[in-house]
C-alpha cells in the first residue's frame, strides 16, 4: 500500500498546484453575465405571476371566489384547483401535498390560487382581492403533542408520517453492565437555506402545447415527471430546463413555483415568470428539520462502549417531501457509524406539524445526529475520566467492519488517520492563550463519517451522453444542475483526464430534461455519477476514434486536440474526424455503486472527516466568536482544488450558522420572523480562518476513487465547536443555537 496516499496535506495552490484552476464559470459570474433564473425577463409577451397562500396555519376552506380578481384591468388569469387538469398533488416521496388546496389548509405555505398579470404589482393587488371563507382548526404546534391521545389528526393516517429502529444485541443487559452511563437531551434548530437566489423561474408555452420550464431545481427529470401527472400532458411536451442557480442546497430540490405557472402558462399561452420574494421563500419554503434527542450511552471500566440508545423526534411540518429520507439518514448516523458499538437501539419519529415544511438540506439529518452522538462521547469520556479522544480511538470501527445498517463499506482510510491528524492540529496551542480578561478561548474536536447516493435501497440510477457534434466538439451532458457547487469544473477535469482531450475540446450540457437523466442533484452523488459514466464511456470513446480515422494512420491515440501520433503530432483533429457529418452519440445508463451486499441498506461509498475548532467567549456577553477552523477529509481524489475547498469551506460556516445564530422559532403554526432582518447568518466578518487538509488514497482499489464532498464539511462543525467552548468555560451546551445569554449565565455559576 502506497502510505503517501494516506498522508494529510494541506488543501492550498501550492501544494496542488498541478490541479489548481480557475472554475470554467468563474469570470462571466464575476462579469454578471451568468444567466440565473432572475434574470429571466425577456420574453415576448411575458407575465407576472403571483401564487395566493393560506392566511391560517390549519383550517378547513369553506369556499375561494375570485371573480375580482380575474377582472382586474391587467390581469390575464386566475386559477384554482378547479383548473388544474389532472393531479392535484406532488411530492417526491409520497404525492401528499396539493397543488392548491380544495377543503383544508395545513400551514401558512398552503397554496390556494395563483394569478397572472402584466406587472408585478397588478398581480399583487389581484390577489388582496381574492376572498377565501375559512374555518379555523385547532394548530398542532408541537411534535411531542401531535402524537398524543386526541391531537387533531392533519392527514387520514394520523401524524407519524414515519419511523424507523436500528436495533442490535441486548441494550438493556448491556447498560447494566456498564462502569459509566451518561445521558443528554439536545436540539436543533430549524434552518432556512438563505440561497441568495430565491426559488422561481420562467415557464414558456411552445407552438405544440408544450412547455419549457427554466428554473432553479434539482432534478429536471424528477420535477417533468411530476409537472406532466399535473398538467396532464405527455413527458415530452414537458421540458424543464435547471439554470446556473443562486443556491440550492436541498431547498430546491421538491417543485416549487413550477405547478402554478405551468397551469397559467396553459391558461394564458404566454410565458409566465414567478420568482418569490424573501418573506414568500421563508412562508413556503423547505426548511431543515428541528430535532428533539434523548441519547444514553455507557462504557466499561476501560472505555469500552458497550451501549447505545437514542430516540428522535423530528418536525416534519404539514406534508412529507424527502422527509422519510431524511430520517433514514439521521437514523444511520445517530446510530455512530464511527464506532463499534455492541449493544444499540436508535429510534426515531417523523411527526406531521402545522408548522413549516421541512425536507432536503445540506447534511440531510446527518449533521443533527453527529451532533448529539458526539457530544454523547465526549460526556462519556469525561464520565470514565478519559481524554475525548483516546475514548474514540479506543473504539473506532475499522475499516473492515461492516455499517450500521449491516452493509459493506468501502472507507477510504483508517479512521484513525484522522483521529492522529486532528490532535497533531497546531490549533491545540492555542487553547487558553490568551491573556485578555474579557475573552477566554478553548479548543475542541469532532469527527464525522458521510456516505454518498441516496442509500437504504432507494432508487438510484445515472446516465450521460458523449456526443462528437458535426462541427467537431466533443459534447458531454448530464442531467445535473450547476448551482453554485462546482460540478462543470469537476467534469471538465474528469472529462479530460478520462477522454484525453483539453478544456478547448470541451461542451459541457447541464440540468435539461430533455437529455440523459443523471439523477438528482443531490446526495453528494454528482461526482460519482461523472466518473462512472466516463469510466464506462472511455473505451466506446477510443473505437468511436478509432473508426472515424483513415485507415492508412494507425496507432493514433486521443490527445488534446484530435489524434495523436506516439510522439505527441497532432495528426487528425476532431473536427477532421467528424468531417461535418451526422453527429456520432455514445450513451450509458447504469446504477449508483452500493456494494456487494444483496439486499443493500446504508450507503457503501463512505467518506471521513476530523474537524478541530478554536474559539473565543466573551465573559461580557456570551458571544461566542470563531477563531480558527481545521478540518481533515478523507473524501478521496481531488479532482478540482479549488471546489473542494469551497465546498469544505462553506459548509462549515454553514453549520456554524445552525450552531450559533440561525433558527425558525413558530408559536400556534405562525412564523415568528419571515425575512432576514430577523434572521441571522454568518457573514464574510464571521468566517474564520480554515485550513483544509486532504487524504486522498481509497482503501481497496481505486474502483471508486472520487468522492462527493458537498455535505461532508458541515458533518461535524456542531460538536467541535461546542466542545471548543467546554474546553473554554466549563459548560457544554445541548441545544442550538448555542444561546449567548445561556452561556452567561453558566458562567456566573458555581461549578465542581
Amino acid at each position: 500500500m502506497n502510505t503517501t496516499a494516506f498522508t494529510p496535506r494541506p488543501l492550498t495552490a501550492d501544494t496542488f498546484a498541478e490541479r489548481w484552476q480557475p472554475r470554467p464559470d468563474a469570470t462571466e459570474k464575476v462579469r454578471g453575465e451568468l444567466r440565473y433564473p432572475t434574470d429571466e425577463l425577456n420574453w415576448p409577451g411575458l407575465l407576472h405571476g403571483r401564487i395566493l397562500r393560506s392566511a391560517l396555519p390549519h383550517a378547513r376552506l369553506l369556499g375561494i371566489d375570485v371573480e375580482r380578481a380575474r377582472t382586474l384591468p391587467g390581469v390575464h388569469a386566475v386559477v384554482t384547483a378547479a383548473d388544474i387538469p389532472a393531479a392535484n398533488n406532488y411530492g417526491i416521496v409520497f404525492r401528499d401535498q396539493p397543488v392548491f388546496c380544495v377543503d383544508h389548509v395545513r400551514y401558512l405555505g398552503d397554496a390556494l390560487a395563483a394569478v397572472a398579470a402584466d406587472t408585478p404589482e397588478i398581480a399583487a393587488h389581484a390577489l388582496s382581492l381574492i376572498e377565501v371563507r375559512y374555518a379555523e382548526l385547532p394548530v398542532v404546534n408541537d411534535p411531542s403533542a401531535a402524537l398524543a391521545d386526541g391531537a387533531p389528526a392533519l392527514h387520514p393516517n394520523g401524524n407519524l408520517l414515519d419511523s424507523s429502529l436500528i436495533e442490535h444485541g441486548d441494550v438493556e443487559a448491556a447498560f447494566s453492565a456498564c462502569a459509566f452511563v451518561v445521558e443528554g437531551r439536545y436540539r436543533t434548530p430549524r434552518q432556512m437555506h438563505v440561497f441568495m437566489e430565491t426559488e422561481g423561474g420562467v415557464v414558456v408555452p411552445d407552438e405544440n402545447g408544450g412547455l419549457t420550464f427554466r428554473v432553479g431545481c434539482q432534478s429536471a427529470h424528477r420535477d417533468r415527471e411530476q409537472l406532466a401527472s399535473i398538467l396532464g400532458l405527455p413527458p415530452d411536451k414537458v421540458r424543464v430546463i435547471g439554470l446556473a442557480t443562486g443556491g440550492g442546497f436541498g431547498g430546491k430540490d421538491e417543485l416549487t413555483m413550477q405547478p402554478a405557472a405551468g397551469l397559467l402558462a396553459l391558461r394564458t399561452g404566454r410565458p409566465i415568470r414567478i420568482h418569490f420574494d424573501r418573506r414568500e421563500s421563508t412562508i413556503a419554503g423547505i426548511k431543515r428539520h428541528p430535532v428533539e434527542f434523548f441519547a444514553r450511552t455507557g462504557c466499561d471500566a476501560q472505555g469500552r462502549i458497550l451501549a447505545h440508545q437514542l430516540h428522535a423526534i423530528l418536525d416534519t411540518g404539514a406534508y412529507a417531501t424527502l422527509g422519510p429520507a431524511v430520517l433514514t439518514n439521521l437514523t444511520d448516523h445517530a446510530a455512530a457509524p464511527l464506532y463499534r458499538i455492541p449493544n444499540i437501539r436508535v429510534s426515531g419519529q417523523l411527526v406531521h406539524t402545522n408548522n413549516g415544511v421541512a425536507g432536503a438540506f445540506r447534511g440531510f439529518g446527518g449533521n443533527q445526529a453527529t451532533f448529539a452522538v458526539e457530544s454523547q462521547l465526549d460526556r462519556l469520556a469525561h464520565a470514565a475520566g478519559l481524554h475525548p479522544a483516546e475514548l474514540r480511538r479506543r473504539n473506532l470501527r475499522t475499516p473492515q467492519d461492516p455499517g450500521v445498517e449491516g452493509q459493506t463499506q468501502q472507507q477510504p482510510c483508517d479512521p484513525r488517520l484522522l483521529l492522529d491528524a486532528a490532535l497533531q492540529s497546531p490549533l491545540w496551542a492555542s487553547a487558553s492563550s490568551t491573556d485578555d480578561r474579557r475573552w477566554v478561548t478553548g479548543v475542541g474536536m469532532a469527527m464525522g463519517a458521510q456516505g454518498n447516493g441516496l442509500g437504504n435501497g432507494l432508487p438510484d440510477a445515472g446516465g450521460a451522453r458523449l456526443t462528437l457534434t458535426g462541427d467537431g466538439r466533443i459534447e458531454l451532458a448530464f442531467g445535473f444542475i450547476e448551482y453554485g457547487q462546482g460540478v462543470i469544473a469537476a467534469i471538465r477535469n474528469l472529462a479530460c483526464d478520462y477522454l484525453n482531450c483539453a478544456p478547448e475540446d470541451l461542451d459541457i450540457r447541464l440540468g435539461d430534461s430533455s437529455g440523459p437523466d443523471s439523477g438528482p442533484t443531490s446526495a453528494s452523488r454528482s461526482s460519482i455519477i461523472a466518473v462512472e459514466a466516463l469510466r464506462r464511456l472511455q473505451p466506446q470513446w477510443r473505437a468511436l476514434l478509432t473508426s472515424l480515422a483513415p485507415l492508412a494512420t494507425p496507432g493514433l491515440q486521443p490527445g488534446p486536440g484530435g489524434l495523436r501520433d506516439q510522439s505527441g503530432e497532432l495528426v487528425i483533429s476532431y473536427p477532421q474526424l467528424a468531417g461535418a457529418g451526422t453527429p456520432v452519440t455514445l450513451n450509458v445508463h447504469f446504477d449508483f455503486p452500493t456494494g456487494p451486499d444483496a439486499t443493500p441498506r446504508g450507503r457503501y461509498l463512505q467518506l471521513l472527516i476530523a474537524t478541530v475548532a478554536h474559539v473565543a467567549v466573551d465573559r461580557l456577553t456570551g458571544r461566542i466568536r470563531i477563531e480558527r477552523l481545521h478540518h481533515i477529509t478523507a473524501g478521496g481524489k481531488v479532482i478540482h482544488p479549488p471546489s473542494y475547498r469551497g465546498q469544505i469551506e462553506g459548509a462549515a460556516i454553514m453549520g456554524m450558522g445552525m450552531t450559533l445564530l440561525e433558527d425558525v422559532p413558530m408559536q400556534d403554526g405562525q412564523y415568528q420572523l419571515d425575512n432576514l432582518d430577523a434572521y441571522l447568518i454568518p457573514t464574510l466578518a464571521d468566517a474564520p480562518e480554515q485550513q483544509v487538509d486532504v487524504i486522498e488514497g481509497i482503501l481497496g482499489g481505486e474502483s471508486y476513487p472520487v468522492r462527493g464532498i458537498g455535505e461532508l464539511g458541515i458533518e461535524a462543525i456542531s460538536p467541535a465547536i461546542t466542545a471548543a467552548i467546554e474546553n473554554a468555560i466549563g459548560v457544554r451546551p445541548e441545544r442550538l443555537p448555542v444561546e449567548p445569554t445561556t452561556l452567561l449565565a453558566a458562567m456566573q455559576e458555581p461549578h465542581p
